[in-house]
């Protein structure tokens, strides 16, 4: 099932995409966030189907403006350095090389959940900084309060999939010691994510799904998830181990190699970047400059 967040007729609701078709959860007595939907598991994906196949109210995609799934996870717990090229070629071009703790634990931080915006809105290029990059990243919702998860039961805890643009501000990443990952990952705007959430069970196995990233229609990334180093189930196990995960938790899953780090091709105001994952769909955002009115003291 492909879940959505859209405003119609300036009114913000959630449903399930089939066909072009949104059924509307709004006439229903199903949630009408996602959060409070994912908490239902799979009640509420039986409760949709029932929906789905009574042909009530839809809407034509092309009516709607489709959101960020959600607005504001209560958390966004990201993963650096989880394809091995990437990995390379961001330690190349660091003032250090990567400890060799790396080898064997996550690289986890925080991305604040003021940084979402849905799949085709646009990035702002902040006025503080020119080192402006992109990342294309297969992302995961937990669907269940859940704590010490081991590996052999992840997968009971992910509700499903979507894809991430896990946009950095590098240097400010970059400033130290130690590398400051919230500091250059948290920028408003810089959390794009959508279109949808694709439920576990229609995506099958996460760890062996095409990504491509695009920038002015050239191809800038290209790997498979099969490439991560730190797959979707250990992420679960680890985080868990050290705190509570919760329905609508967003966990982005590290990027492969290709973004500006290397070229210092940093994105300006006029591009725009697609990333397409396999079963997943795209987003498309352009950036533009920072907007004047952003508020300000």
């Amino acid at each position: 099932m492909k879940l959505v967040t859209f405003s119609h007729k300036e009114i913000i609701k959630i449903g399930a995409l089939k066909e072009e078709l949104i059924s509307d959860f709004s006439e229903s007595s199903l949630p009408n966030n996602m959060i409070d939907f994912i908490e239902l598991g799979q009640n509420g994906i039986d409760q949709a189907n029932d929906l789905i196949e009574k042909g009530e109210n839809k809407i034509s995609i092309s009516d709607v403006n489709i959101l960020a799934p959600i607005s504001r996870p209560n958390k966004i717990l990201a993963v650096g350095l989880n394809y091995k090229e990437h990995k390379d070629e961001v330690a190349e071009t660091a003032a250090k090389t990567i400890g060799k703790a790396q080898e064997k634990y996550p690289n986890i931080f925080n991305k604040q959940n003021s940084s979402v915006i849905g799949p085709y809105e646009s990035i702002h290029r902040p006025r503080a900084s020119e080192f402006l990059d992109y990342e294309g990243e297969l992302g995961f919702v937990i669907g269940k309060k859940c704590r010490h998860v081991p590996y052999d039961k992840a997968a009971g805890v992910i509700y499903g999939y979507t894809i991430v643009n896990d946009v950095t501000i590098r240097d400010w990443q970059m400033r130290g010691p130690p590398m400051t990952m919230t500091m250059g990952k948290s920028w408003d705007t810089h959390c794009p994510f959508g279109p949808y959430i694709v439920t576990s069970d229609e995506v099958g196995d996460p760890h062996n799904l095409k990504l491509e990233t695009y920038v002015n229609d050239e191809l800038r990334q290209s790997a498979s998830t099969s490439d991560l180093i730190f797959n979707c189930f250990t992420l679960v196990e680890y985080l868990s181990t050290a705190f509570t995960l919760e329905p609508g938790d967003l966990i982005p899953t590290g990027t492969p190699a290709g973004s500006a780090v290397m070229t210092r091709n940093w994105l300006k105001a006029g591009d725009e970047i697609k990333i397409e994952i396999e079963k997943l769909g795209f987003i498309n955002n352009k950036v533009i400059e920072e907007p004047a009115d952003t508020p300000t003291f």
